[in-house]
């Protein structure tokens, strides 16, 4: 009797050593959550004489085996968790999406604290030969009946960097860094293109009170934020549509934990528990207009990285703009709503045919992505129309 303790020990153990090979070979049991982000799972090794000499097969093989180990994702969130909640740090990646944890769960992509801390090096010759060449697409658009709208999306990190630690920013204030955005401003201004200034209007916004701009968690601004930066984009679209947007009806504002992509750098983070700081979010409920009818809603051609899809996603819950498609990064045609894939490519549009067919394009991009211009979309546009 006094052994029984042990041998109930050793069968537990023999068990749980059982359930991980067992599951190392049967990936669909896999226990812990999918994990998020890019992984490039190893390839099965190659069994031979050199490579088991070299001893390549037997690296290979357990390359294999880390990756496909039995509760594989259970202890990498396990890790994750240890990391984050103890040391304030987040899983080192070789490839995708770095964030960065700052006190009071407030998260950061590493790439926009770069950004905020690096001087542009364009040429002031050439900033004004791309606020030009935006002005030139934006007239030859508007002969043609279409108005172009570019919206540009602030940074989570040049908005709130009291909030990003110290360490990051190597001894540089973002404040004091000329970034490209910063010296293109005042040229598009000259240049007249209509463009929606969102690092300007989130800085007031802030400066006057508004909170909840950007939930912690995440990198995209927030539901609140898109229902009133929608709000300014129909004061500014509106009067030249030639089928305006409708009114965003404001059912009720609700407070609720932050959800969707207001959660999506935590989500990266691939750990066991929900952050311990997280502030419920202000949630717009928008109600769906019956007032317009399907006809008169305006059509939208949209050319966006993913700060664009929130926009998208509240205009189509009001009901505001008739199923149209995106541009996503200027890449691949989708058509809206849904996000489905088109095997149209965009290169073999029939661009002065094609443009026709919308009351306005929005180019909506954050404002690190201002030296893409648009991925090319503005030069494609400038070259094919007259």
């Amino acid at each position: 009797m006094r052994r029984r303790p042990q041998v109930l020990l050793a069968y537990g153990f023999v068990a749980w050593l059982w359930l991980i090979g067992i599951l190392t070979f049967l990936p669909g049991l896999q226990i812990g959550g999918a994990l998020r982000g890019v992984v490039e799972k190893p390839a099965p090794p190659e069994w031979s004489l050199p490579g088991i000499i070299d001893g390549s097969s037997f690296r290979a093989a357990d390359d294999w085996f880390s990756a496909h180990v039995g509760l594989h994702n259970l202890w990498v969130r396990l890790d994750n968790q240890v990391s984050y909640t103890l040391l304030r740090e987040s899983p080192v990646r070789e490839s995708g999406t770095r964030v960065v944890v700052g006190p009071g769960d407030w998260l950061f992509e590493h790439v926009y604290i770069t950004a905020a801390i690096t001087p542009s090096q364009l040429a002031t010759e050439e900033l004004t030969a791309m606020a030009d060449r935006i002005r030139r697409v934006q007239d030859k658009l508007e002969r043609r009946g279409t108005r172009l709208i570019l919206i540009v999306a602030p940074s989570k990190v040049e908005l709130y960097p009291e909030h990003v630690p110290a360490a990051h920013f190597a001894g540089r204030d973002p404040a004091a860094i000329a970034t490209t955005y910063e010296r293109l401003r005042p040229l598009l201004q000259e240049a007249g293109v209509d463009f929606y200034d969102g690092p300007a209007r989130f800085a007031a916004w802030k400066a006057a009170g508004h909170g909840s701009l950007f939930a912690r968690t995440g990198t995209h601004w927030s539901y609140y934020a898109i229902y009133h930066v929608l709000e300014e984009l129909r004061e500014m679209l509106n009067p030249d549509l030639r089928r305006p947007i409708p009114d965003l009806g404001l059912t009720s504002l609700d407070y609720l934990q932050p959800q969707r992509t207001d959660t999506d750098l935590h989500r990266l983070l691939n750990l066991l528990l929900p952050p311990f700081h997280e502030p419920i979010q202000p949630f717009p409920v928008i109600r769906a207009q019956t007032e317009v009818a399907d006809a008169d809603l305006p059509r939208l051609l949209w050319v966006n990285d993913s700060f664009g899809l929130g926009l998208i996603d509240t205009l189509y819950r009001a009901r505001a703009m008739q199923p149209t498609d995106c541009l996503y990064y200027f890449q691949n045609i989708y058509s809206l709503p849904g996000f489905t894939r088109r095997e149209d490519a965009i290169g073999e549009l029939d661009w002065p045919a094609y443009i026709g067919e919308f009351d306005a394009v929005v180019v909506v991009f954050t404002e690190i992505a201002v030296e893409q211009q648009a991925w090319g979309f503005f030069e494609a546009l400038d070259t094919a129309l007259d």
